[in-house]
């Protein structure tokens, strides 16, 4: 398979190469940015030479679902940049994020050229996600406005102080679908979480091991059902934003077993830590919202992967430091919920899934790659294939590592981390984002990303 109007001026050679169709051991062809030839062996030459002997070449990932340089609720900032975080992602094998327009009061069109503006100095490909706190006469236009720009997929809040009331929530699936968008939503059931937390506080202190009881899993679950019976009356797709365990997915499935187009994420966290977690002295570090689940939770999410149940798996990364924690310490409603992630996300969902023997190599491809980019509509990205963005990862399966935050090569950004101190394999050689080496040896000056304009169906 080969353009023949190109001669590439790189080819990876030598590695197992997982294209749209296939796996074995192929030459890729790149030129321009793109994918122009995959050959046997030795039959695809360039000038620029990468070595893949014992790599998967794989396209590079794709996080739907950052925080980066967050506006907090106490008036900080996220403690890093797009372009200090992306860097950190490239390491670790992703090539693609989808970051937020943080909600705020006013236009959202503004608010989305002003963030656009932030991402310019991330090191890939970005998109981002508009955040809708208000649907106001005003603001309504805006959301097909914002569409047109190529920013068409967003997020709701179900609950916090930022959520729509449920008819504005009904009323934005029906504006943002019949425009051509995906309405997404944080979806926990706001009332029902008020209810488990009056409970918490008349039978106790609000400490950190009783965090889990009061966000349950059937406040999920309520709001998803709310969601998907407005998005069947209006024929929309839906997003669901981190399903952190089995009373949330099975009310996926639900909605799906009724003709709901209901695409969902899960996030790394859910996947290698269990409730227990909240036991630990260092339980802080993992108020999350929605909060990590049981053991028998996180099987399931994995099932559901292998399944090709679940469309992506996000980091849900926000660059908090301990001392953003530090309020909640002994009272989790003090504490800023989240935690950071995006450098930690790939190497997790492989040492836990592929290494683990829970899901295959293709599986691997399809979650971190191809399904995200169908579900969010990005043209050129998730797969290896003749006219393909050239994002790609020369991934060795073999290599070690130690995830600890006081490292440079394996820090989130933050002084904690949900993973500190544990091992696993698997990292990348190379990271080519369009081409461009943006991890690795052949690593030059730091350049940009670009825009991606989503195209949802």
């Amino acid at each position: 398979m080969t353009d023949h109007s190109t001669q590439p001026e790189t080819v990876i050679r030598g590695g197992h190469v997982i294209t749209s169709h296939d796996e074995g051991t192929f030459d890729v062809g790149i030129a321009a940015g793109r994918v122009v030839a995959i050959g046997a062996p030795g039959t695809v030459s360039a000038d620029n030479v990468l070595d893949a002997d014992g790599c998967v070449v794989m396209p590079g990932g794709i996080d739907p679902h950052t925080h980066i340089a967050w506006p907090f609720a106490s008036g900080e900032t996220g403690h890093d940049d797009f372009g200090s975080a992306t860097s950190r992602a490239a390491a670790w094998g992703t090539t693609t994020v989808i970051d937020f327009v943080p909600g705020r009061p006013g236009s959202l069109l503004a608010a989305a050229e002003d963030r656009l503006r932030q991402a310019e100095s991330s090191v890939i490909d970005y998109t981002l996600h508009p955040v809708v706190t208000d649907l106001s006469a005003e603001r309504i236009p805006e959301i097909a406005q914002l569409i047109e720009m190529g920013l068409s997929s967003f997020k709701v809040y179900t609950t916090y102080e930022s959520r729509l009331e449920v008819a504005d929530i009904r009323r934005f699936i029906q504006v943002a679908s019949e425009a051509g968008g995906l309405p997404g939503f944080h979806a926990e059931h706001h009332a029902l979480l008020d209810d488990a937390l009056d409970a918490i506080r008349r039978s106790g202190k609000t400490t950190v091991p009783r965090f889990p009881a009061s966000r349950p899993g059937h406040t999920e679950r309520a709001s998803i059902r709310e969601i998907a019976g407005f998005a069947e009356e209006f024929s929309s797709p839906v997003y669901i934003y981190h399903v952190s365990g089995m009373d949330a997915f099975r009310q996926v499935q639900e909605a799906r077993s009724v003709g709901v187009d209901m695409r969902a994420e899960t996030c790394a966290h859910y996947l290698v830590h269990d409730d227990s977690a909240y036991q630990d002295e260092q339980g802080w570090k993992y108020v999350i919202t929605p909060p990590i689940r049981s053991h028998a939770d996180q099987d399931g999410l994995w099932n559901a992967i292998a399944n090709g149940q679940l469309n992506a798996v996000a980091s849900d990364h926000c660059c908090y430091s301990t001392a953003d924690k530090s309020a909640g310490f002994t009272d989790f409603t003090a504490m800023e919920p989240g935690a950071p992630g995006i450098a930690s996300r790939m190497p997790m969902l492989w040492n836990r899934g592929v290494a683990a023997g829970r899901i295959s190599l293709r599986q691997f491809v399809d979650i971190n790659a191809r399904i995200p980019a169908e579900t969010f509509g990005l043209d050129g990205k998730g797969r290896i294939a003749i006219g393909a963005d050239a994002d790609i990862v020369v991934w060795d399966p073999n290599a070690g590592w130690t995830w600890r935050s006081d490292d440079p090569q394996t820090s989130n950004g933050s002084d904690y981390d949900i993973y500190d101190g544990l091992s696993g394999v698997g990292r990348p050689r190379h990271t080519l984002s369009r081409g461009r080496p943006v991890f690795g040896p052949t690593a030059g000056a730091t350049t940009h990303g670009q825009f991606l304009r989503q195209s949802i169906r």
